[in-house]
């Protein structure tokens, strides 16, 4: 996201003017209006394609890879919808659906469970583990695009359908867009 605004200061207004900017606060918005990264020179193409190989590398080696870009201090990081674009640089970048899946899902499970001795086990379904899930009406193996269109999301114990996140999202923009009259 950082090398789609190097140097473009017209991406910034479209990351602002994107429907899902209305997700964020007033300030994480404004936030994004003092960016420096499209005031900077020259490019970073040639950091993404190093990023890129780097990162199958690690994946090949065996080294575990967690999802997590949802940094809203980052221009075009929605939360929540980064994480699709995560899924995606991570098979762009030569790593299988499933290998991006389980960095989004049983790796980071795997790693909480290590380094923080009192958190729930949690990234796959099992007996006993917490059972966050996201329904969706085909295999995301196939084809992680299917994440961005759920037929629901179990979470905490709560069923909310395609509906309930609809209305859970709309409430939430109602909110931010009256703080900005």
């Amino acid at each position: 996201m950082i090398a789609k605004q190097w140097g473009k200061p017209e991406v910034l207004a479209a990351f602002l003017k994107d429907p899902k900017a209305r997700n964020m606060t007033p300030n994480q918005r404004l936030g994004w209006t003092h960016s420096r990264y499209v005031t900077r020179k020259g490019s970073i193409d040639d950091h993404l394609i190093f990023l890129r190989i780097f990162t199958k590398a690690l994946s090949k080696a065996g080294v575990p890879l967690l999802t997590g870009t949802d940094s809203p201090s980052i221009p075009g990081m929605y939360p929540g919808y980064s994480e699709h674009e995560d899924l995606r640089t991570l098979v762009e970048a030569g790593l299988a659906n499933y290998e991006a899946l389980s960095a989004a899902t049983r790796v980071p499970g795997e790693f909480i469970h290590k380094f923080v001795p009192e958190a729930p086990t949690f990234g796959t379904l099992k007996v006993g583990m917490r059972g966050d899930t996201v329904l969706v009406n085909r295999n995301p193996l196939e084809s992680l695009e299917k994440l961005r269109s759920p037929k629901g999301v179990l979470a905490d114990g709560r069923w909310f359908s395609a509906a309930d996140l609809s209305t859970l999202l709309e409430q939430h923009r109602k909110v931010f867009d009256s703080l900005l009259q």
